[in-house]
């Protein structure tokens, strides 16, 4: 009976997902069915993926119930969002008893105030460790989960996610995770002084850390562990967005890094080759850092198609030594195809500083976005005649 259940399964998915690539239409709606067995209280969902299960607002023995009586093996997904009427959610030791899920997402209730606590037994998924590619925790308090031994042997986790959470302290316990590319810690609490692991032999592609209060001693540590590791040469997007920060940490040791985003930090000042990219750079986010100053020589490397962002600072100055080459770079492309200096917001005064880009360098103009000097005058409207006696 068992095997003809697994065969009926697996039938469907293969009918389902047959029909999703010859329909067009099919393809652009979602294509979802009914299980073939009870996953209530939790849900179940049959799409071109695999097999979905939701247990959300259910208690942990009843997801443990689940989990013991059904049969199906392979999960594409897994989404737990579990009550407690103690104040801590404890998982424990073969949650999913047999199964094996590709994509694991640990929720706590979202409302809850304080945040409800949540601890993960070493062996909650012990038997899915070896199929689990995307781990993901939010909105817990993790002050009792003293460490991440639940993780160990996840041999092909390729995406790890902890977001909205507080004390996630733990992360200086990750245990090695060889097919790692994307690390996520945002908008988390406990991350002070914290002793960034060495996530050696993993190539880290993606290391977000937006959100979590660091200050520049705790950034430069964790950048310091990232580029003594295995994936300094990597390491493709950086965010260090929305934190305490006052200056930009040097990112010279990536040599792959062609994403930044220090946006939403206190950082006045930029010196002399704090931007130095040893790839042609796609994004760099400056926006909204109270920015006041830029010193000559900051932005190093190939910027010819990136999108950089310096919106809503205090710039007063559009500098021929911090922007020239930069935007020759981009303007020696064909219109449209280049990157581009985005401004919006900054208080540029219209004096002699910008002779440079409007009597003598008028074809850089285009890569400039949303210049405006004086309040309301656009650079692209500037008189260059006006610039004569600079």
């Amino acid at each position: 009976m068992r095997s003809f259940n697994i065969l009926f399964q697996l039938l469907a998915a293969g009918l389902l997902l047959t029909t999703v690539v010859a329909n067009p239409a099919a393809r652009k709606i979602l294509q979802r069915a009914a299980c073939t067995e009870s996953y209530a209280p939790c849900t179940c969902v049959l799409t071109a993926s695999g097999v979905e299960v939701f247990c959300v607002d259910v208690t942990v023995a009843e997801i443990v119930d689940v989990f013991f009586r059904t049969r199906t093996l392979d999960i594409y997904s897994v989404t737990l969002t579990a009550t407690s009427a103690t104040g801590s959610i404890d998982l424990p030791a073969d949650l999913l008893k047999d199964k094996r899920a590709k994509n694991i997402y640990l929720n706590c209730p979202s409302t809850a105030l304080p945040k409800i606590g949540l601890t993960v037994d070493p062996a909650s998924f012990e038997f899915t460790r070896f199929d689990t590619t995307r781990f993901e925790i939010h909105d817990c308090d993790l002050v009792g989960q003293l460490n991440m031994d639940f993780l160990v042997d996840f041999s092909v986790l390729n995406t790890l996610h902890i977001e909205n959470s507080e004390n996630a302290k733990a992360i200086e316990t990750l245990p090695a995770l060889p097919q790692l590319k994307e690390l996520a810690i945002v908008s988390c609490t406990g991350l002070a002084n914290v002793l960034f692991p060495d996530l050696t032999p993993a190539r880290l592609e993606k290391l977000y850390l937006s959100g979590n209060g660091l200050d520049d001693a705790t950034a430069n540590g964790i950048l310091v562990a990232i580029g003594s590791s295995s994936s300094s040469s990597s390491l493709v997007e950086l965010s260090l967005a929305s934190n305490g920060m006052t200056k930009v940490p040097r990112i010279a040791s990536f040599s792959k890094l062609s994403w930044y985003d220090v946006s939403t930090n206190a950082i006045p000042f930029i010196s002399q080759s704090a931007l130095i990219f040893g790839t042609p750079v796609n994004y760099l986010g400056l926006n909204n850092i109270a920015l006041t100053a830029i010193e000559g020589g900051a932005f190093q490397g190939d910027y010819t198609f990136a999108q950089v962002y310096l919106e809503n600072n205090d710039l007063t100055s559009f500098r021929e030594d911090v922007f020239k080459s930069m935007l020759q770079l981009m303007a020696a492309q064909p219109v449209g195809v280049g990157g581009q200096v985005i401004v919006t917001g900054n208080p540029f005064d219209c004096g002699c500083g910008l002779a440079w880009l409007i009597r003598d360098n008028p074809t850089l103009i285009p890569n400039v976005k949303n210049g405006v000097c004086g309040e309301f005058f656009r650079f692209e409207d500037l008189n260059p005649e006006s610039y004569a006696n600079c």
